[in-house]
Parts: structure tokens; C-alpha cells; sequence
């Protein structure tokens, strides 16, 4: 592997993936940290899938918002075709959870900046789905990412997820670790609309809210019927903790029915704000009122009165002496 691509410098290979190897990497221009992703030669060398892959790129390259991991350019050099993509440091959303809840008020955030997310991508015709805990990233010291917005037709996971619904039509059993973030349209092979997207992101926020999927199973093949058949409990039957508020718009974006589903990502994230509103109104009015000390200004009679006590009692014994 060649150790620069233009004017990227290859610094170290972070992942791998549908797209082929992902490597942190300096852009020389502008003088940033970049994640690139170098294009396999059976995508690239192909001139059909090559067009494509490049037209996919620069629609989702035209998606900017601080809780997307920002697609920079198409790199089509001599070396080969890559991708140069913002680099995300942090630890995945499903590192984050794992296996418990997170604090409530922590999950409807991450479920709003990314509802945001996917908002802004709507708007413009992006759609990503391959959403899970695995393509969300929390930052250090910043906002929630989305990773590989618009390119699922290319993503390993999104290709799992196209491959899982052919075998399922077939009575076939699947292998596919995201089987419980499948949308039910996108696992019965139907066609698919902004909403499978707000399905997958009401998974997520379940999981966020209770350590868990909604819909559990053995194996993959059990999860993904339980995707399509299963009712999903109550989160605040799982988790006390959980606002009871917060049930039904979990429940709204799990409906299996498109129409009884959030119609928007932009109505969702409305719906989550509000619900922040509510949540703070609520800690601010159970927090113990705050003490205020006040201090009470002190008499200076007592002092003088001391003060004139003691010079007659001086005065006092000078005479008596003087006698």
C-alpha cells in the first residue's frame, strides 16, 4: 500500500470495511486529520459500479451538520479510488451501552442529535439505512456522529442487511449481527422511505433507554421475526427510570405499519425537545430548595456597653486605691 493517496499521507489503518480499508490520515492541503477510506479494486476497477459509487458520494457529500461525519471528497487518483471522510474519535454508541441503560436524559439527547441528523439528510434525499449502535459515534468533548450516511449500498452492514431480507423471503435462516435494527419493510425485502430509517433510531433509543433490543430472539433469524411480528414492551416496564412520556414515542417509531409511524425525522426530533423541556422543568422543581444564610447585622450596643462597664470598673478601683 502506497503511503499516500494525492494529497493524503497515509498514517495508520484504523477498520475495514465494504469499502475497503479505512486509514487515519493527514490531508497535506489544509492541514487536517481525515479518515480515508481506499475503494476495493473490484468496485473500482468496475466502471458501472465505479459511477455510481462516485454519484452516491458526492450526494452524501452534500450533507453538513455537526452530528454527521462529513464526507470531504472522492479522491480518484492514479493510485486508486478512495473516499476522505472527517475523522471521528470516540467510542461507538454500542460501546457506550454496553448491555445497560444509559441516564434518560442522556439517551433522548443522542436520539435528538441524531433525529436531527437524519432530518437534515431527508431533506436533501439521503437516507442511511444501516443505522445501529455501530454507526453512531460519541465524541469526547463534542456532539453524537453518524457514520456512512448514504452509503449503505456500498457499506458491509447495508449489504448484510439487503442479503438477510433475500434469505428470509426464502425461509432461509441469517447470520446478520444488526438483525434487531432491520426495519420490518426492509426485512420482508419491501420497498423502504424515510421512516425505516426513524424505525432504526427507535430501536436504538429503546436500547439506550432499557440495555437491551425490543426485539429479542436466539439468533438473528428469531430477531429479525420478531421484527415483523413482536410487539415491543413499554421501556419504563424495563426501566423505572425510564419517563413514562417516552413510551409512546418509542412506540410510535416502532409501529410495523409506515403510516402509524413518526411521519418525519424532523417531527421526532420536535417531539424528543419538548420532551427535554418537560424532563428539566421536572429536576428543577425536585431539587431541594437552596439555603440562602442570612446573616443578622449584630447591635454594637452590647460591645460599648461591655467597653464602658470595664473603665468604670478601673475607675472604680483607682479611687479606692487613692483612699
Amino acid at each position: 500500500m502506497a503511503d499516500a493517496l494525492g494529497q493524503f499521507r497515509l498514517l495508520e489503518q484504523i477498520g475495514s470495511g465494504g469499502l475497503g480499508d479505512v486509514y487515519r490520515a493527514r490531508d497535506t492541503k489544509v492541514g487536517r486529520t481525515v479518515a480515508v477510506k481506499v475503494v476495493p479494486s473490484s468496485i473500482a476497477d468496475d466502471p458501472d459500479a465505479r459511477a455510481q459509487l462516485i454519484a452516491d458520494a458526492q450526494q452524501a457529500a452534500k450533507i453538513s451538520h455537526p452530528n454527521v461525519a462529513t464526507l470531504f471528497e472522492v479522491v480518484d487518483e492514479p493510485e486508486g479510488l478512495s473516499l476522505a471522510m472527517e475523522y471521528v474519535p470516540g467510542e461507538t454508541l454500542r460501546q457506550a451501552i454496553g448491555g445497560r441503560p444509559l441516564n434518560p436524559r442522556r439517551a433522548v439527547e443522542i436520539a435528538t442529535q441524531i433525529a436531527d441528523a437524519l432530518a437534515e439528510a431527508h431533506a436533501a434525499g439521503v437516507r442511511h439505512l444501516d443505522l445501529s449502535p455501530d454507526t453512531i459515534v460519541l465524541t469526547p468533548r463534542g456532539p453524537a456522529k453518524l457514520l456512512d450516511l448514504g452509503l449503505s449500498a456500498w457499506t458491509r452492514g447495508g449489504r448484510a442487511r439487503r442479503e438477510a431480507a433475500a434469505r428470509l423471503a426464502k425461509g432461509e435462516s441469517i447470520e446478520l449481527q444488526t438483525a434487531p435494527y432491520l426495519s420490518p419493510e426492509q426485512a420482508l425485502g419491501e420497498a423502504v422511505d424515510d421512516r425505516s430509517d426513524l424505525f432504526s433510531l427507535g430501536v436504538v433509543l429503546f436500547e439506550m433507554l432499557t440495555g437491551r433490543v425490543p426485539f429479542g430472539g436466539a439468533n438473528p433469524t428469531e430477531q429479525a421475526i420478531g421484527v415483523m411480528q413482536a410487539t415491543a414492551p413499554a421501556p419504563s416496564q424495563l426501566n423505572p427510570a425510564v419517563p413514562r412520556e417516552l413510551d409512546a414515542i418509542v412506540a410510535r417509531t416502532l409501529a410495523k405499519g409506515l403510516d402509524a409511524r413518526c411521519e418525519t425525522a424532523a417531527e421526532l426530533a420536535a417531539e424528543l425537545r419538548a420532551l427535554s423541556a418537560i424532563l428539566d422543568v421536572r429536576a428543577s422543581d425536585a431539587a431541594p430548595p437552596t439555603r440562602m444564610r442570612v446573616e443578622r447585622r449584630r447591635s454594637p450596643w452590647p460591645a460599648w456597653l461591655g467597653a464602658l462597664m470595664l473603665v468604670a470598673v478601673v475607675l472604680w478601683l483607682w479611687w479606692r486605691m487613692g483612699r
